[in-house]
């Protein structure tokens, strides 16, 4: 491409005479938006004239709609089309240092919050275990941000919170019921894998904090499989209503106040809250879900219970498995 005689680009304005002749590329055009430069010959010459009627009618229109800067050449001038927000420079740097400064906001949020949970745990279970743990829950959050983008759902990020476990707030609501089983399934099949994958880490090598952090994991998802809003498992199968919702309620009493491996009851006020949480939102979500929305096919139905099912027995039988292996390691 050969190089016009002049380099500089200059603004170009609605008096110079090679604006009214792109105006004239395309009668429908009444005014030329965005900003506009040119470089290169300052006069019109008979190449440029002679140009115009092979012009297809909408050319130019047609150019406009492009997000990004375009640049045209008539012979040996260059014009260049800004979009609006191209022109504005001023306003796009700023735009794109907030963006920048809020998207930065949100990794400093995201990784306090971990900092904060290995702290919290580190203090009370040890730094070993708190690592492990901390992980688990960040693998199972990382299956909901895999499933809400392959759903295209947007989401925020995962809030981690000492001894709540974590969650993602969705920007949108699921299309049907399918959808919000396939989002609130997939935290725990990928909580449920790194479990295990924990469980052979310690059976391998016989280090308790392997063993420790998959008992840990287990438990959490045999709780957050039981069948009631707003834990996963009544997503994955909230779709049949209070035919799981009243069992749901009867098993999450029993995984929150009793230890079945040390046969003993025991209470304590963040499972008091985690209670109350679920009891509002048991009342209150199902009535945001008509009966459209629930109507999803008998196929869908019986693989997410199929998969919830297989996910709980599986959990229930590392936690049980692993619960009796730690004594003799120990």
């Amino acid at each position: 491409m050969p190089m016009v005689s002049q380099e500089v680009w200059q603004p170009l304005t609605p008096e110079d005479p090679r604006y009214q002749f792109l105006l004239r590329l395309d009668p429908t055009c009444a005014s030329l938006p965005g900003h506009w430069e040119v470089r290169g010959a300052e006069e019109i010459n008979d190449e440029w004239l002679q140009a115009i009627p092979e012009q297809p009618v909408g050319r130019l229109s047609g150019r406009l709609q492009a997000p990004r800067p375009v640049v045209m050449r008539f012979g040996d001038v260059e014009i260049r089309y800004l979009p609006p927000m191209t022109a504005a420079s001023g306003f796009r740097r700023w735009w794109t240092v907030a963006a920048g400064l809020l998207l930065k906001f949100k990794a400093v949020v995201f990784v306090g919050l971990v900092i904060l949970n290995l702290l919290v745990y580190g203090l009370a279970f040890g730094w070993g275990f708190a690592v492990g743990l901390v992980a688990i829950i960040a693998i199972h959050e990382f299956g909901h941000v895999v499933a809400n983008r392959h759903k295209g759902i947007r989401a925020s990020m995962p809030y981690f919170i000492p001894f709540l476990g974590a969650f993602i707030r969705l920007r949108q609501a699921p299309k049907d019921a399918a959808d919000e089983a396939y989002i609130g399934i997939m935290g725990p099949l990928f909580g449920i894998t790194a479990s295990l994958l924990a469980l052979v880490l310690g059976l391998a090598t016989h280090i308790l904090l392997f063993l420790a952090a998959a008992e840990m994991g287990f438990v959490l998802h045999v709780f957050n499989l039981m069948p009631v809003l707003p834990l996963d498992g009544g997503r994955a199968v909230g779709f049949w209503k209070w035919r799981v919702w009243i069992p749901g309620m009867a098993g999450l009493l029993f995984v929150m106040f009793y230890n079945p491996l040390q046969k003993s009851f025991s209470i304590d006020p963040f499972t008091i809250v985690i209670l109350g949480l679920v009891v509002y939102s048991l009342v209150r979500e199902p009535r945001s879900r008509s009966n459209a929305y629930l109507a999803i096919p008998a196929r869908a139905r019986i693989e997410y219970t199929v998969l919830w099912a297989v996910a709980l027995a599986v959990s229930i039988f590392g936690y049980w498995q692993v619960g009796h292996i730690l004594p003799y390691i120990g």
